[in-house]
């Protein structure tokens, strides 16, 4: 089994008492950052320039790899994290507020559902983002936040998945896929698709990876972790294919964070904690 590499460790000099401002700023950015994907995609939908199959696959390929990328940008301090998830949970409250009708926003139904009812937003929309809570409590991690001990990439990974492999599948699915499809529960799923899911989880874990390696004194490493996002996407693109239609946001996420959890058991490069809690 590998042994953790022992790297140095950097720490966010901020004056005593701005780590909660400098959170605040973060949790701003993080929220307009991904605010901006929904409502751009919401106005190019609306003029008629790009279909709601289109819009909602942007939205669903980069709304999480945008968010986790903006952890960077927090101070590591008792608040960060609890900052960090109010973005996804504020669009939790608002899918299920829309889908229950409490709140009616038709533009935005029309960026994020296929079917154009309200009601589709209470499906693989809202576990979506309610995923993107539960990771984030259980796995938030600031690179520069002082304390590597607390570092994890299982939040890259299983975005990567969830995200850039979902996305990536059903676009090529679509495009190459033809007539020839075969799935359970209802599901449609096609070959190329299945091939897109893979490479859409590897391509976008390994970017990740590679942008949270670029912080000074990061313990993330490309070349090392390939082998274990490539066994990772592999397992999560199975289990994709084989999941009924509306559950993959959940199997998929779930998939990934077994076998992040089991790596090491498995003998493969992992120099993580499993949990960034406490």
């Amino acid at each position: 089994m590998w042994e953790r590499k022992e790297e140095p460790q950097v720490v966010i000099n901020l004056l005593p008492g701005l780590e909660l401002v400098w959170d605040i700023v973060a949790f701003i950015i993080s929220f307009v950052v991904v605010l901006m994907l929904v409502q751009i995609n919401a106005a190019i939908e609306k003029s008629g320039k790009l279909s709601t199959v289109v819009t909602r696959k942007v939205i669903h390929t980069f709304a999480a790899p945008l968010w986790v990328v903006t952890w960077i940008l927090f101070s590591g301090g008792i608040f960060s994290r609890w900052l960090a998830i109010i973005v996804p949970l504020i669009f939790v409250l608002q899918f299920a507020a829309i889908g229950t009708g409490k709140v009616k926003n038709e533009d935005f139904v029309r960026s994020m559902s296929r079917s154009g009812d309200p009601r589709e937003l209470l499906g693989g929309t809202l576990y979506y983002a309610f995923l993107m809570v539960v990771v984030g409590i259980l796995w938030f991690y600031v690179p520069a936040g002082g304390s590597l001990a607390g570092a994890t990439a299982l939040p890259l990974v299983v975005f990567g998945c969830l995200a850039g492999g979902d996305g990536l599948a059903d676009v090529i699915g679509r495009k190459f896929g033809g007539e020839r499809k075969f799935g359970i529960g209802g599901a449609e799923k096609t070959v190329a698709g299945t091939i897109g899911m893979f490479i859409g989880s590897f391509l976008f874990s390994i970017i990740l990876v590679f942008i949270f390696s670029l912080e000074p004194g990061s313990i993330f490493s490309v070349v090392d972790l390939i082998l274990p996002i490539l066994v990772v996407s592999f397992v999560a693109t199975i289990v994709e294919a084989l999941t009924p239609k509306g559950l993959d946001n959940l199997t998929i996420t779930i998939a990934a964070i077994v076998m992040v959890i089991l790596l090491p058991y498995l003998g493969l490069y992992w120099p993580f904690p499993m949990f960034s809690l406490f």
